[in-house]
């Protein structure tokens, strides 16, 4: 069993080390979930607005929808996975939001489900930043064109909702505006939100404006830094093609020493060993001792005895 810090918030999802059928399906899942999720925030805010109570139902149909996908999806994981008990503990996440969309589908109390769905649009943004997470390219410079028009979305959309939730709020381009004052936290005071449900969207528009200045603000610093790195990446390049033939000179010098010294040792060998053949052929001299290859040349010289001629005996 691996460490994963998204055990903490109940996002664990299937373990490394289970089935590949399991993987599969997660994979399958995964912005399926993430997309229903995302519409506890309109069931909020159809439940909650004033202006237009028809619309009512379609909160509870939305809880519906909720409650049933994440109720699939929660058991069909706990079938296919070779560990059921640890993937429920570890999605515990999956429990609220079911417990959330039951009690907004039955009809809790009025206190307790503000309270409810309170949590359940809290578990949502816990879900996007996991999705969130998918998006690794606006963290880079590259990603900074994309981040962009992210925030120019994301602030039209809020507009578009402060617009329609907020009474205080006549024309789209307040609303914008009211969501770029919360995004920012400049709150100049010309427009704030009354309401239970325009609070909320404003609560949502601050946390995603922190977090758009913050990678921003990384993006803006990683240019401006990135520009000196091809510099010094030549740079290093030709430190190391220096470095690559400095040490090749200092080995073949070195071999060329190492030549020249075993030459030097073998004519001095040369020498101490004629020098020994020397002493010892005159010491062998005085002590009367025929040196090996002298005795050799010596027999091969001695004439063969010759056999005697004379008269025949009489």
């Amino acid at each position: 069993m691996t460490h994963n810090p998204l055990v903490w918030i109940g996002l664990a999802g299937i373990d490394p080390d289970d089935n590949a059928r399991a993987q599969s399906w997660q994979r399958r899942l995964h912005w399926t979930m993430v997309l229903i999720a995302l519409l506890a925030v309109p069931a909020y805010l159809l439940d909650t607005s004033d202006q237009f109570p028809s619309l009512h139902p379609f909160a509870v149909v939305l809880d519906a929808v909720i409650f049933f996908a994440f109720l699939f999806e929660t058991l069909w994981m706990m079938h296919i996975t070779d560990h059921p008990g640890r993937y429920l503990a570890e999605n515990w996440l999956n429990v609220a939001i079911l417990a959330g969309s039951a009690a907004s589908m039955l009809g809790a109390s009025t206190e307790w489900i503000a309270l409810v769905r309170l949590a359940r649009v809290a578990i949502v943004g816990l879900v996007m930043l996991r999705a969130f997470g998918q998006f690794r390219v606006l963290f880079t410079r590259r990603g900074a064109p994309k981040l962009v028009g992210v925030t120019v979305f994301i602030l039209a959309v809020s507009g578009a909702l402060l617009y329609w939730l907020e009474p205080t709020v006549t024309t789209f381009w307040d609303g914008v505006w009211l969501a770029f004052e919360t995004a920012t936290t400049i709150g100049y005071g010309d427009y704030v939100a009354t309401t239970a449900a325009a609070r909320l969207v404003s609560i949502f528009v601050a946390l995603i404006g922190f977090a758009i200045i913050a990678v921003f603000t990384a993006n803006v610093v990683a240019y401006f830094v990135g520009r000196d790195a091809p510099d010094t990446h030549r740079d290093l390049h030709q430190d190391i093609v220096r470095l690559r033939a400095d040490i090749a000179q200092l080995l073949r010098d070195s071999d060329r020493a190492r030549s020249g010294s075993t030459v030097a040792e073998i004519e001095a060998l040369r020498r101490d060993v004629a020098e020994l053949s020397a002493r010892f052929a005159a010491l062998s001299a005085r002590l009367g001792v025929v040196d090996p290859a002298a005795k050799s040349d010596t027999t091969a010289s001695v004439k063969a005895p010759q056999r005697p001629t004379g008269t025949d005996s009489r």
